[in-house]
């Protein structure tokens, strides 16, 4: 049987210290990244949520990526228009519906990602080679748990 967490108060400081410091370094490997694209932060997020999409098969329009950046509508035009125009990013009509715009990542922004991202992905690879894989599920749990008990927060704001 284990202990359960509240029991055992300096456990889950240390952990909540540690995914502190690991959101912390992974925030400055963005910040650099989207420096090293000559992007905004929020058009690096939003090439991430266009991406994601993208893999899982689902079309962007403008609105659903306001949604996700949680920005009005021209904030959302103008991060599109910056994306547009430093080639990351397409505006094309919906096969389905020539009047809906949908918001496309191209092959350009997937090529910077890896670049920018892919040294921090094989780093962060290379450091979870030794532990086997109940470690790694185990990890898997906290973390989505973590993550899970403060996404309401990010989706309600203050």
């Amino acid at each position: 049987m284990t202990t359960p967490a509240a029991d055992r108060p300096e456990q889950p400081l240390a952990l909540l210290a540690s995914l502190r410091a690991f959101s912390e370094v992974a925030d400055r490997v963005a910040d650099q990244a989207s420096r090293a694209l000559g992007l905004h932060r929020t058009d690096l997020r939003a090439l991430s949520i266009l991406m994601r999409r993208t893999s899982r098969g689902l079309a962007t329009t403008p609105t659903d990526l306001g949604h996700g950046l949680h920005l009005t509508r021209a904030a959302t035009t103008s991060v599109i228009d910056r994306l547009v125009a430093s080639g990351h990013a397409r505006r094309a009509r919906s096969a389905t519906d020539g009047r809906r715009v949908i918001v496309e990542p191209t092959p350009a922004a997937s090529a910077d990602g890896s670049a920018a991202f892919g040294p921090m992905a094989r780093r962060i690879a290379a450091a979870l080679e030794g532990f086997d894989d109940a470690e790694l599920a185990t990890a898997l749990r906290v973390v989505d748990a973590a993550t899970r008990s403060i996404a309401p927060l990010a989706e309600d704001g203050p």
